[in-house]
């Protein structure tokens, strides 16, 4: 895809084209790349997992403190 330059996506396709080429560059195997993805997914899952998790326990201790929503 073609995006406008200097935009958000313009700028997030460089960056992981340049990702992409460093692990050609270095002559990374495939294992390497796929496990670095799977990692770097499961980072980012376990972040939002723990963030959720925080959001659950305010609102369970405003339900059990009787506080109503607006």
């Amino acid at each position: 895809m073609n995006y406008k330059p200097y935009t958000v996506e313009w700028s997030r396709r460089r960056y992981l084209e340049e990702a992409i080429q460093q692990y050609f560059d270095t002559n990374a195997s495939t294992d390497i790349v796929l496990s670095d993805i799977v990692s770097i997914l499961e980072e980012n899952i376990n972040l939002h997992r723990n963030r959720a998790k925080s959001f659950e326990e305010v609102l369970h201790r405003l339900l059990d403190n009787d506080v109503e929503p607006n």
